[in-house]
């Protein structure tokens, strides 16, 4: 009588069956294709820019004379119903002497100055963004740096330069707040521009 069929150990290209069970396969597995990235990182300036949230722009020149003071600020009236989220700031010190700048952070209703009308958003196209809710001040006197509020660093800025920084959002003005760029009293001339960068939110 013939012998079954059955009972011959199966094999699949010369390799018996219990090879390929424990994971062996003779041939080599051919590379997987290259995946190309799925997501793309976009800065969160340019997401709120390409909403129509986010502006810059700058006071005029400010102009101090011996023993007077002045500032630039960027203010958040109490009524705009948003947040202003500071990206980035710049002082230019068009003197030809170092400029001492306090950054001060108190209430809208303390200072009293000019408002700038040099304020674009960012996103640049035919059909304008919406104006925004954040105005840029300045004013040249011989007032005092208004009370209520608290000068939370001090920057020197060299003759005939800039200096800036990038916050990325880390300096936050609620409705009413302000953040003012204050040049204090000296015996010398001082000219300087202050200049922001910001976007703004609705209060939750």
């Amino acid at each position: 009588m013939a012998k079954s069929s059955f009972n011959q150990s199966p094999y699949y290209y010369g390799m018996p069956d219990v090879y390929m069970q424990m994971g062996y396969y003779p041939f080599p597995t051919p590379p997987a294709t290259e995946q190309l990235p799925r997501h793309a990182y976009i800065p969160y300036p340019m997401s709120m820019a390409s909403q129509c949230k986010y502006f810059l722009g700058q006071t005029e020149k400010v102009t101090v004379g011996p023993g007077g003071q002045g500032f630039g600020a960027l203010s958040n009236p109490v009524r705009s119903g948003a947040l202003l989220y500071v990206q980035d700031w710049h002082v230019t010190n068009l003197s030809e002497h170092p400029l001492e700048v306090q950054f001060w952070f108190g209430k809208t209703e303390s200072i009293a100055g000019a408002s700038s009308a040099a304020i674009t958003s960012g996103f640049a196209q035919l059909s304008s963004c919406p104006p925004s809710q954040g105005k840029l001040l300045f004013s040249q006197s011989e007032s005092d740096l208004p009370r209520g509020g608290t000068i939370a660093t001090t920057r020197i800025v060299p003759p005939l330069s800039t200096v800036g920084a990038q916050i990325d959002g880390q300096w936050i003005l609620g409705p009413g707040m302000s953040l003012m760029a204050h040049v204090p009293a000296s015996e010398k001339n001082a000219v300087f521009l202050f200049s922001m960068g910001w976007w703004e939110q609705p209060v939750f």
